[in-house]
């Protein structure tokens, strides 16, 4: 058979593949995984019965919208590692999550007195937060990484570690409605450790 012939006739038949099908598989992945996280929440954490003040202070609504925001910028960027030569700015955008939480961080040293700077970063739930955050991304991790095998990484690895950003962004955020620790000496540095053991 010559080559011009072989090409043919493994062309014929084939049709253009839906470049929106792998974000429709990642967000079923990520919304399956997430019903089951939130069924564990709402059956062994539970929302804070006083979370209406969250929305009525800065550092409080930063605590769930920071890993929101985080969750958010993710979602473009391991679409784009999902497929072969994939780029999004969406990698370099996620530095503002970081910056903000550091400003409240900021914001926090200037309002706390600083004999409370210890008490503030130690809290009294650090070993719940590390658990619960891992915990609540587990399901929806498994959920992406099961879609994921139909994407076409060139890095499979890293395209894993930012399905685990977005899992443990999404987990923290809900884990927010949970926790008790309001300060962003807390929430900055053990829900972003959490999210990175994820």
């Amino acid at each position: 058979m010559r080559t011009e012939d072989l090409i043919t006739t493994l062309g014929d038949g084939l049709s253009p593949v839906d470049p929106r099908r792998l974000g429709r598989q990642v967000l079923t992945g990520l919304a399956s995984g997430g019903v089951v996280t939130i069924l564990l929440f709402a059956v062994l954490w539970g929302v804070r019965p006083d979370v209406g003040i969250v929305v009525r202070d800065l550092t409080l609504f930063g605590k769930t919208v920071l890993p929101v925001m985080l969750a958010l910028l993710a979602w473009p960027w391991l679409l784009a590692r999902a497929r072969p030569a994939g780029q999004s700015r969406a990698a370099i955008a996620t530095a503002i999550v970081p910056a903000i939480a550091l400003l409240l961080v900021v914001m926090a040293l200037i309002t706390t007195p600083a004999g409370g700077w210890g008490m503030a970063v130690q809290g009294k739930s650090i070993q719940t937060c590390l658990l619960s955050i891992p915990v609540l991304a587990a399901p929806m991790l498994g959920g992406l990484m099961l879609v994921l095998r139909s994407g076409a990484p060139e890095h499979p690895a890293r395209c894993g570690a930012v399905a685990g950003l977005l899992a443990g962004a999404a987990a923290a955020a809900i884990y927010s409605l949970y926790c008790i620790e309001d300060s962003p000496l807390f929430y900055s540095l053990w829900y972003s450790l959490a999210v990175l053991g994820v």
